[in-house]
């Protein structure tokens, strides 16, 4: 999936120079320099390195680009997850649909944004690959708060799933081999809708993120919360948001 700057970002500082002219060998470090014309074909308008002022909400933004790092991570363990299931589906598999709702708590969901979309279109593509009844529709979402930071990020499916802790062991495992460091797994109240649902640490590129997951008959689905300034990942916080989330979102079909 190709890398993109999300919410219109300014351009990352040197040394990430995506598409951009190469930075000249005396070149004087970052925001050395007083602002001046751009290099030899920089596109119109394109701000020469050196020229930017200190870019603003940095913590978020790299927050935000390790939540959607742990974010892709999902893809890499999606077509292994196949395997546990089988042709033999129950009556009560596949009986309930995920519907995210357009806020949550005091977020909001970014119907604009393109990841998210993405991540969609994949799961459905590859949890339906394979032999087994596995088909679902995939959904996610990124919510953000006032500012437009991202929050809180929901990604999973809804279908005919038979072994929902297979499923869910399958998804941590995947989860660790794609870089992140998981600790603190344990498993948590699912709440009335019943099924499983696990909650752990996961540790990626110096950032601690909270993160819970629910399994059931009809959907697999993970979430992901950025962690206040300052504070561990409130595992506790996120499995009641986790269960207030299917309250509202796992509905029949």
């Amino acid at each position: 999936m190709t890398e993109q700057t999300p919410y219109g970002a300014p351009p990352p500082p040197a040394g990430q120079p995506y598409g951009a002219p190469p930075v000249p060998p005396q070149q004087p470090g970052y925001g050395a320099v007083p602002p001046q014309a751009p290099p030899p074909g920089a596109p119109a308008g394109y701000p020469g390195y050196g020229a930017y002022a200190p870019v603003p909400q940095r913590k978020s933004r790299k927050t935000l680009w390790v939540l959607l790092g742990v974010f892709a991570v999902v893809l890499a363990l999606i077509g292994g997850a196949v395997a546990y299931f089988v042709l033999d589906v129950t009556s009560n598999a596949g009986t309930q649909k995920i519907v995210l709702p357009t806020t949550f708590k005091d977020l909001r969901k970014d119907d604009d944004n393109e990841i998210s979309r993405e991540m969609e279109k994949e799961i459905t593509s590859e949890f339906g690959k394979g032999d087994g009844a596995w088909n679902p529709t995939g959904v996610s979402a990124v919510y953000q708060d006032s500012d437009d930071t991202p929050q809180l990020i929901v990604v999973g499916g809804y279908g005919k799933v038979l072994l929902p802790k297979q499923e869910m062991d399958a998804m941590f495992k995947g989860f660790e081999q794609g870089g992140p460091t998981v600790s603190d797994r344990h498993a948590v109240d699912a709440g009335p809708k019943g099924g499983t649902m696990e909650c752990a640490k996961a540790t990626q590129s110096g950032t601690d993120l909270a993160v819970c997951a629910w399994a059931d008959n009809s959907s697999l689905v993970m979430l992901m919360r950025a962690p206040e300034d300052g504070k561990a990942p409130d595992l506790d916080k996120l499995a009641a948001e986790a269960r207030d989330l299917r309250a509202i979102a796992e509905v029949p079909k």
